[in-house]
């Protein structure tokens, strides 16, 4: 069926499809359309690049494929044991390879060196452990603290409990244990 054979133009020159008649009795009505209107019936169906190559390799064959191979192309054992050349590619991962093995060798040797360094002490004065720096710091802050409630009982804005009080009196006691640590 040739569709643009039902196309006509009206007065004004526009493009339209004629009223057809349904089985029914009843008409369709005039439908206009742009020029290169091309019904949906009569548009080719979707077909994806997959199934546009698939159907190009089954008309080629198996892809690579030349035919049999002759008697004088055949390779012998002689050749499959002579050392295969190494494409570009494989030159490169080779170079990238031994690059990384030297990389690694240079690393354990600057470890080694860092740990040894480490162990040397080269600072004049003798360091103290952390713990002990840990603990002045929480013995100074004890004394803030009890600094500060000193003050608070002196201004009268605070009336010690029994705890407090106890607080207050271990003031000689953190002093004491300080001055040990320094």
């Amino acid at each position: 069926m040739n569709f643009e054979a039902n196309l006509q133009r009206d007065a004004q020159g526009r493009l339209f499809i004629p009223p057809t008649q349904r089985p029914d009795g009843s008409w369709r009505p005039v439908k206009y359309v742009k020029e290169g209107y091309i019904p949906q019936d009569e548009v080719d169906s979707y077909r994806s690049k997959g199934k546009i190559f698939a159907e190009g390799v089954k008309a080629v064959g198996v892809p690579g494929y030349t035919g049999p191979v002759k008697q004088e192309e055949r390779l012998t054992n002689a050749d499959l044991s002579a050392k295969p050349k190494m494409s570009k590619n494989q030159k490169k991962r080779q170079k990238k390879k031994e690059k990384k093995s030297a990389e690694f060798q240079i690393e354990e040797v600057t470890d080694q060196l860092t740990e040894k360094v480490a162990d040397l002490n080269v600072s004049s004065e003798p360091q103290k452990p952390p713990d002990v720096e840990k603990k002045k710091k929480n013995l100074l802050k004890k004394l803030r603290a009890i600094d500060d409630l000193q003050t608070k009982v002196d201004e009268g804005s605070v009336v010690p409990d029994k705890e407090q009080i106890e607080k207050l009196g271990r003031r000689a006691e953190i002093e004491a244990q300080l001055a040990a640590l320094s």
